[in-house]
């Protein structure tokens, strides 16, 4: 009988047996620092990035945090400068129905379940801002609707009690900004009064981060022409005003300072020729200035915070426009003629890169730039999809109600 020993038998802690050490092996080989994943997935579009939120809870959890929001968005918007997404409001000739679409050039155009009711009679688009889009009725700043086209996620504003003055005030004028130190969403209304109003205007700021409304100090008075402001360029909105002075009446630019939550005047380059354009052209405040003619040339004027105004170039276009849309952050511009066929240009090539036709009515359509963001904020919903037969059954309606008001037969049946 052999003895026992210690050369009896397979020795512990050694062999292909050992679960643990092949476990951690396996591990060390698969890990990459969170650093390299965070710059990783922030380089990702959104469509993918909420996909991946089921692949654990560490990515979960990174996805919705602000810095990894804010670094993507920075990435999303860097990214679109070299292909940019647009966002295109329209209204159908037929059912006279809102239509949001998404256009990737040289995608075709894809329509968006809108959170806006498409039956209202006017919808207007501001922004967007960080990635939002807002959404309202005029000429009050109605129906006031915060959307992320890209999370698919929407929330309606409640409006403050102040209500505007009949004989001071003749409409609302919307405008959006971002706060990048409190991560804070702002909707502003400005309640608009006449050049000789010895009353300044009324004008009130929605955060969505307190989810309230608040009425800003102002001691101005300016007159507002538009029911949007006319341009968002860092979070930061203008508009182009009239303000009184000694010598008469003069245009103005202004802008919303966000930290002391206040107006400033700027000066403006003045009435040069007949159209003038604000733009956001690569992240700095520009001014399209052209005159309605074939040969047309279009002075792009450029604002400096030390400098003010300059010109920057001037550019012709090979086509005949009726109406500038707007311009992207790239320096592309969307012009619209007078047949409906919307141009997407290089302005510096003079050459068209994109061309498409829109089934909407005439002086209906609003085309926005679109950087895709992660931002959220309370209270938001998600977007129901809209229903197919829901929309035949609103466009017979009203087709029935029209041949009825018309006093044509109508397939209404009155009870």
């Amino acid at each position: 009988m052999a003895p026992k020993g210690k050369g009896n038998g397979k020795k512990k802690g050694k062999g292909k047996g050992n679960s643990k050490e092949t476990k951690c092996k396996a591990n060390s080989d698969l890990y990459f620092p969170k650093e390299v994943v965070f710059n990783i997935l922030s380089r990702l579009p959104v469509k993918t990035l909420l996909q991946f939120r089921c692949v654990c809870k560490q990515w979960n959890k990174l996805i919705y945090k602000p810095d990894f929001i804010a670094a993507h968005f920075r990435r999303s918007s860097s990214l679109q400068r070299s292909g940019s997404s647009l966002i295109i409001g329209s209204r159908h000739q037929e059912s006279n129905n809102h239509v949001l679409s998404l256009y990737n050039p040289p995608a075709s155009l894809v329509e968006l379940d809108s959170p806006f009711p498409c039956f209202f009679p006017n919808m207007y688009i501001v922004g967007p801002t960080n990635g939002i889009v807002c959404l309202f009725n005029p000429p009050w700043g109605e129906l006031i609707t915060l959307w992320n086209p890209a999370m698919k996620q929407y929330k309606m504003v409640q409006l403050s009690e102040s209500l505007p003055i009949q004989g001071l005030h003749y409409l609302a004028s919307v405008g959006m900004a971002f706060d990048y130190q409190q991560n804070d969403l702002l909707v502003l209304r400005i309640f608009c009064v006449g050049l000789l109003s010895p009353v300044p205007n009324h004008i009130e700021m929605y955060s969505t981060k307190t989810g309230r409304w608040k009425k800003l100090k102002n001691e101005m008075v300016f007159y507002i022409l538009e029911f949007i402001c006319n341009a968002i360029v860092k979070g930061v909105p203008y508009w182009l005003v009239c303000m009184p002075d000694k010598f008469g009446v003069r245009a103005v630019l202004m802008r919303f300072d966000v930290g002391k939550t206040e107006f400033e005047k700027l000066p403006s380059i003045g009435r040069r020729r007949q159209h003038q354009f604000l733009v956001d052209l690569k992240d700095s405040l520009c001014m399209l200035d052209w005159d309605h003619k074939d040969d047309c040339c279009i002075d792009v004027w450029v604002l400096d915070d030390v400098d003010g105004w300059s010109m920057k170039y001037s550019v012709g276009t090979s086509f005949r426009f009726d109406q500038i849309l707007g311009c992207l952050r790239n320096g592309d511009m969307i012009a619209k003629n007078d047949k409906g066929v919307v141009f997407l240009c290089d302005p510096i090539t003079m050459s068209v890169k994109e061309k498409f036709s829109l089934d909407s009515k005439e002086g209906s359509c609003v085309v926005v730039d679109y950087s895709e963001s992660l931002f959220l904020f309370g209270g938001m919903l998600p977007v129901q999809k809209q229903d197919v037969q829901d929309k035949v059954a609103r466009k017979k309606l009203t087709r029935a109600c029209l041949k009825f008001l018309t006093g044509q037969p109508s397939e209404i049946v009155l009870p």
